[in-house]
């Protein structure tokens, strides 16, 4: 089998593009070793895989690509500041080298599956809360005046109730907040109307494990955390620290790539996730155990305009591709993080 990986050389294309290479794939990697990361190609990189370091946007697809049968497409520009910063080169990258991509794979004839890296990001604020006491349901809005306040949970607007999350599922609208998330959702777009082979949307939550990037100031929440605590620095914590997020384990993301990309059914859009809520005091308690670290956080207080309180997702197709429950964030920090 010959799988084209884009964004191969990232931290979760590198995972794979080992699993696909384990299972005798023929790997070709595109990817753009983007300078704002890479200083150097990652010293993980494999003999067997063929490179090639061409942005998307760019990218001339020749002979070696006409009997590819699987797509895995992980390459994308991220971090919501950057994308603030860089709208034009954001959209250009995440939007215009999925589009070259999705136009070059309907000439070729093997092509039979392609599995597209989506993002939590496109759900934006659509979350729904529940008010215990009435079963009411409501958005998560939070009021300015009640942050200011301090008082940081979702409420029942009208009795100040304090509501609870419901984990996010597939069809829940895609309502992106800003540009990075407009742009994962733009690339989902790509694809109405191509039918050359079957394709599989993974919206990813937060994604952890080995060769996670801790120093990337681009970093996702739990990378920070993670590279502050082992460094021996205080993790700084906006509002009160009980804010909960949904990260996911990279072996069990790999695990469920390697499924589709070897024929196995699946709907057509799948959250990734592990439908676990971890605080951020809890995931730093967590962290500090297994790095061996006394680094307690400093709850700075305040807030940041348009954070979402919590944020879970529904895993109950991630569960079935893999056949198992996706690792919690307890479980999954010993094996991402631990010596």
């Amino acid at each position: 089998m010959k799988v084209v990986v884009t964004g191969g050389a990232g931290f979760i294309g590198s995972h794979v593009i080992d699993a696909l290479c384990s299972k005798g794939a023929k790997v070709i990697c595109i990817d753009s070793l983007d300078p704002d990361i890479y200083h150097a190609p990652p010293t993980y990189l494999r003999s067997d895989v063929d490179y090639c370091f061409v942005d998307l946007r760019h990218w001339q697809p020749d002979a070696r690509f006409e009997d590819v049968e699987a797509i895995v497409h992980l390459a994308a520009l991220g971090g919501v500041s950057r994308a603030s910063r860089e709208p034009a080169n954001i959209l250009g990258a995440n939007v215009l080298g999925t589009a070259r991509l999705v136009a070059a794979a309907r000439h070729w004839p093997k092509l039979r599956k392609i599995v597209h890296a989506s993002s939590f990001s496109v759900y934006g604020s659509n979350y729904t809360y529940r008010v215990p006491s009435t079963g009411k349901l409501i958005n998560g809005d939070r009021r300015a005046e009640d942050l200011l306040r301090g008082l940081f949970e979702v409420m029942d607007p009208h009795t100040g109730e304090v509501a609870e999350i419901l984990p996010i599922t597939e069809e829940a609208a895609p309502n992106p907040l800003e540009t990075y998330g407009a742009s994962k959702y733009m690339q989902e777009l790509c694809y109405r109307g191509f039918d050359r082979s079957s394709v599989t949307l993974l919206r990813f939550s937060s994604v952890y494990g080995t060769r996670l990037r801790l120093d990337d100031g681009e970093a996702t929440i739990i990378a920070r955390l993670a590279g502050w605590i082992k460094a021996g620095e205080p993790p700084k914590i906006f509002e009160d620290g009980q804010q909960a997020r949904d990260w996911v384990y990279i072996g069990d993301l790999v695990d469920a790539i390697l499924a589709l990309v070897m024929g196995v059914e699946a709907p057509a859009v799948i959250n990734i996730c592990s439908g676990t809520q971890t605080t951020l005091v809890d995931a730093c308690e967590i962290l500090q155990k297994v790095l061996n670290v006394r680094c307690a956080p400093d709850i700075v207080g305040g807030f940041r305009p348009g954070d979402m309180r919590h944020c879970v997702g529904d895993p109950i197709h991630f569960s079935r591709l893999l056949g198992r429950d996706p690792l919690s964030f307890s479980d999954g920090a010993i094996l991402a993080f631990g010596s």
